[in-house]
């Protein structure tokens, strides 16, 4: 807010601390600029929206508010932008590894991604889940405090069919325009992987030798390994089923041979 936003705050402020303390409480001057210095970072739009939110708040609007009240009453209302959180983006994510696949993904999450990439390339897939979040939580964060809305954004795979259903489907959650999903999805699968924007436009990157194919390819080939192989628990229990038959038919053996003498 700006100077100029003080006459319309303290009719606000005033309005709602005479409606929620019943006529019983007005704010006097010192007190209204103190009020308005707290709130001056975020704009009046916000500061209105957030006086609503807190006279319809069941809990706190009970009682006259504080700064602290319509500050939470704002980062609650930032906080469900529609953004994932971070363990759900990174599942997200990690899809984009398979380059037949196609994600539609924020821009927070393909940022985050770009980083974590070069961490899981070198096999670490633990290291990549930290450095997405830690990168990821501090893009939520910059967004929010900007107040910039929500981008999606497409990365379109190889596989045409994956595409076509997986563009759908975002625009079914009206995440990109119906539109623009349907005109994308009746292209030929792209040759390199494309990055469809929320406005339509299209970018191609650049397509990867073999080696930086199999070398990109390889971090997801060796996760669905691991996930596949049995388990250490598994292992251990065949071991011991297998030294348990070794000892029964040397058993057996030494059984027969006694009985034969």
């Amino acid at each position: 807010m700006v100077e100029a936003d003080l006459p319309e705050f303290t009719l606000m402020l005033d309005a709602v601390c005479g409606m929620l303390s019943r006529g019983t409480y007005t704010p006097n001057d010192l007190s209204t600029g103190m009020f308005f210095r707290a709130m001056a970072r975020w704009p009046l739009a916000d500061v209105r929206a957030a006086f609503d939110a807190h006279v319809a708040d069941p809990q706190r609007g009970r009682f006259v508010p504080v700064p602290a009240d319509l500050i939470a009453q704002i980062e609650a209302r930032a906080g469900d932008d529609g953004r994932h959180g971070a363990e759900e983006a990174f599942a997200q994510a990690l899809a984009a590894a398979d380059e037949a696949e196609t994600v539609v993904w924020t821009a927070e999450t393909a940022e985050a991604w770009g980083i974590a990439q070069r961490v899981l390339a070198t096999g670490d897939e633990v290291g990549a889940r930290m450095a997405f979040r830690e990168v990821y939580a501090r893009l939520l964060d910059e967004a929010r405090a900007a107040r910039r809305p929500v981008q999606w954004q497409a990365a379109l795979g190889h596989d045409r069919n994956r595409h076509a259903d997986a563009l759908r489907k975002a625009a079914d959650l009206g995440r990109i325009p119906r539109a623009e999903a349907d005109a994308a999805a009746a292209l030929p699968a792209p040759r390199a992987p494309v990055l469809l924007l929320a406005g339509g436009t299209s970018v191609a990157a650049v397509e990867p030798s073999p080696e930086q194919r199999e070398a990109m390819q390889a971090p997801r080939i060796a996760i669905e390994a691991r996930a596949a192989a049995p388990s250490a628990d598994v292992l251990e229990r065949q071991r011991t089923a297998a030294l348990r038959a070794q000892a029964a038919e040397k058993v057996a053996a030494y059984t027969g041979d006694g009985a034969a003498a």
